[in-house]
Formats: structure tokens, C-alpha cells, sequence
């Protein structure tokens, strides 16, 4: 009497081999793969087990990519927390840089239609006075429609802030301005506050050394701020530097001549 070879079922050899590829190179495009096969092949066999062979294959694929399925299961949920609070902190640090660009080109563009007026010698000044406008949106506003800045409006916006793209005034409302103006600087040192991002609200230009409290609204919230100063210097401020020396570096006082206007 001759005994009948029994047939080895393609799928458990499959699902052994996917199962060490998953441990070893392709991870989850392996350990996937190998837990279905594992199925089919333990499935074939159990219907038909006098002649069919690859239980332990199938078994050991099986076992191999649950294990890994279990690893990822655990490890997905501390990669996330490790990753997330990265890429946040990227993502404020990009958007701190483009609206650091972006303050410094609307200072080099009012510096240099200031130097166009002195050159002319007709009195011209387009540093915005204490009372000539009532909200930094007035003063961008006269900056576009006086051909200072050739932008859309959305230049204005930061992270956060939802841009008007739009050129035309009507379009350009407060909620899209990022940024706080300190009016009647004409006389003011260099190294004065020209502008700053809107989420701190001081009143007026604070003195010492202190700490700034920003308030948790955008752009930035409490993650930081970016400050532009008449000189032209921009920069963000995060963290430790997060004080008035480094806001106000030349120390200027709040004066009758001076005022802070938001959006």
C-alpha cells in the first residue's frame, strides 16, 4: 500500500516568505500580505488535509506578521506624538520666516519711498503719523493705492490669517491684516518698533526689560512673534526671547507723538 504525497499549498510558502520580508525590508507590504495568505493557506489545508501540506509554513507567516502588524499598532502612536509637535513646530517656524520677508519688504518699501520723497526735497513723509490713520488696514491700504507697494493684499496676511487676495480696497478688511503700526516714528531712533505681528497687544510701547505676553489668537498665538523696527532689522521672537530688550532694542519711550494702531 502506497502512502499519498500530499501537495504543499503555494500560500503558506508565500506567507512565510512575505512574513520575513516584512520583519526584514518591506515591513508592512509584507506583514499584510503574509496574515492573508496565512488564512487562505491554513483555510485550503483544513478542507482538505489529506492532501494538502504547509500548516506549519502557513503558521509560521502568520506569526510573523501579526508581531509585526502588533509593532506597528504600538509604534504608530509614539511616532505620531513625536512627529506632530515636529512638524507644528516646522510649520510656525516656515510661516515665521515668510512673514518675517514679508515685514521686512513693506519696511524697504516705505523706507524707500521716503528716501524718493527727501531726494525730491518736497516735504514728503510716508511714515504714518499719530492720527492719520485709524488702523494699520488704512495705512496698507494707502501703501498699495499710492503705488509704495505694488501687491495684492494678501501680502498682508500670515498664518492664520486669511488673505484677501484681491487688489481692490473693498476686499481688504481687518481680519485679514497680521500686523500692529506704531505711528510717528519720524523722529524715533532707529531700532524702534515699526511693525509687529498682531497677536501682541501692548497699548503702547512697553519700557524695561520685562517679558511680552503674546495672546493665544493668530497668527503664532503664543509660539511667538515677528517684529520689524525702523532700520529695517526683522526677526521673529520665540521661547526666552520673548522680552522688551529684544522688542524695543533702542529703548524708546512711549510718547504723546507716538501711538499703536492694529488692524
Amino acid at each position: 500500500m502506497t502512502t499519498q504525497q500530499k501537495q504543499r499549498v503555494g500560500a503558506a510558502l508565500a506567507s512565510l516568505v512575505l512574513g520575513i520580508l516584512g520583519l526584514v525590508l518591506i515591513g508592512p507590504l509584507g506583514s499584510i500580505p503574509a496574515v492573508i495568505c496565512g488564512h487562505v493557506a491554513l483555510s485550503r489545508i483544513k478542507k482538505n488535509p489529506d492532501a494538502l501540506d504547509g500548516d506549519g509554513l502557513a503558521l509560521a507567516g502568520l506569526i510573523l506578521g501579526y508581531v509585526q502588524i502588533g509593532l506597528m499598532v504600538i509604534m504608530l502612536p509614539l511616532l505620531a506624538a513625536i512627529l506632530i509637535p515636529a512638524i507644528t513646530r516646522a510649520t510656525a517656524s516656515a510661516g515665521m520666516v515668510a512673514t518675517v520677508a514679508n515685514g521686512a519688504n513693506i519696511y524697504k518699501s516705505v523706507f524707500a519711498a521716503q528716501m524718493d520723497g527727501e531726494i525730491r526735497d518736497d516735504g514728503t513723509t510716508v511714515w504714518p503719523r499719530k492720527g492719520e490713520y485709524r488702523t494699520s488696514t488704512e495705512y496698507f491700504i494707502h501703501l498699495v493705492e499710492s503705488n509704495v507697494m505694488t501687491v495684492s493684499y494678501a501680502f498682508f496676511a500670515a498664518p492664520g490669517i486669511p488673505p484677501a487676495k484681491s487688489t481692490d480696497a473693498k476686499d481688504f478688511k481687518a481680519e485679514n491684516n497680521a500686523w500692529r503700526l506704531v505711528l510717528g516714528l519720524d523722529e524715533a531712533p532707529e531700532g524702534t518698533p515699526f511693525l509687529f505681528t498682531r497677536n501682541y497687544d501692548p497699548g503702547t510701547l512697553p519700557g524695561g526689560d520685562g517679558p511680552l505676553v503674546l495672546n493665544d489668537v493668530p497668527p503664532f498665538g503664543t509660539k511667538g512673534m515677528v517684529v520689524v523696527l525702523k532700520g529695517g532689522s526683522a526677526y521673529w521672537l520665540k521661547g526666552n526671547q520673548l522680552n522688551n530688550t529684544l522688542f524695543n532694542p533702542a529703548e524708546t519711550p512711549a510718547s504723546n507723538n507716538m501711538a499703536i494702531v492694529g488692524p
